[in-house]
């Protein structure tokens, strides 16, 4: 007897939760999400509150880049090689003059963190058809749609 596994994922902006099983066991769950985003549907915006202020801050420090380590912890679990290769080439790219990477540097920076890619150049290229990289000069550079899709991916983890 073959049994069907049904999956069931939402996403609100990332706070992400997923329900896997059966197809009435998944059912059940989703007929809860169906009011409670019915309910966030008609619900007013609240009124931001004024009364209460921030409290004061200490002033301004330039905060050191975080670790492409930290930044490969923050990413989904649904994130592919092609996302690694991708935020790995961002981090190297920052560090050099001409704001560009190479293939080899971004991979060595995955495997010093104990991150294998099965193919570096070809998810290079995946993010070339997805004009998240473009060539410059005989490097890569990650693009302004590279950046938004890592800020996507990272949130408030990632700083461009």
């Amino acid at each position: 007897m073959v049994s069907e596994r049904t999956r069931l994922r939402v996403n609100l902006a990332q706070s992400e939760f997923e329900v896997e099983g059966s197809e009435a066991f998944v059912r059940t769950y989703a007929e809860r999400f169906d009011a409670l985003l019915d309910r966030l549907g008609h619900a007013r915006p609240a009124e931001p509150a004024a009364a209460v202020a921030p409290p004061p801050c200490a002033p301004a420090v330039p905060v050191e880049p975080k670790s492409l380590g930290e930044l490969l912890h923050h990413l989904p679990r649904s994130a592919t090689d092609v996302d690694r290769m991708l935020l790995a080439g961002h981090f190297a790219q920052s560090r050099f003059a001409d704001a560009s990477f190479s293939t080899g540097e971004a991979n060595t920076l995955l495997t010093e963190q104990g991150v294998k890619i099965g193919n570096p150049s070809q998810s290079v290229k995946q993010n070339l058809v997805a004009k998240r990289v473009f060539r410059h000069q005989r490097r890569y550079r990650v693009s302004q749609i590279g950046i938004d899709y890592l800020v996507q991916l990272l949130g408030s983890a990632f700083a461009a």
